[in-house]
């Protein structure tokens, strides 16, 4: 975690509010929100089904990624008496186009 006063977070606060590409690109800045983002365009998914599909994702890390996808408001978390399940919610849904043509860029060649 980087201080709030850094260089690079002053330089990223500043790109976020210059760039809208910028700001949505760092919704799924994080090593594993791309994963978690590609299984919940397909179904909507328990905590225990991600540590199965990233069995290499550390229990600390998963949750920050869920956690920051929740504050972005990309996901929700909605709890049930077994466990909590995670789906997109609308803006999640909207980066659809944008997540299938990065899975799609790098088969062009």
């Amino acid at each position: 975690m980087r201080k709030e006063n850094s260089t690079n977070a002053v330089n990223e606060k500043a790109l976020q509010e210059y760039c809208n590409a910028f700001k949505t690109l760092s919704l799924f800045s994080g090593r594993w929100k791309l994963s978690i983002l590609f299984k919940l365009l397909t179904t909507e998914t328990s905590y225990s089904e991600f540590k199965l599909l990233l069995p290499e994702i550390s229990d600390r890390t998963l949750s920050k990624q869920l956690n920051e996808l929740i504050q972005d408001k990309v996901i929700l978390k909605n709890k049930n008496k077994v466990s909590s399940i995670y789906t997109l919610t609308d803006k999640g849904r909207k980066l659809d186009t944008i997540l299938k043509a990065l899975a799609e860029f790098q088969d062009k060649d």
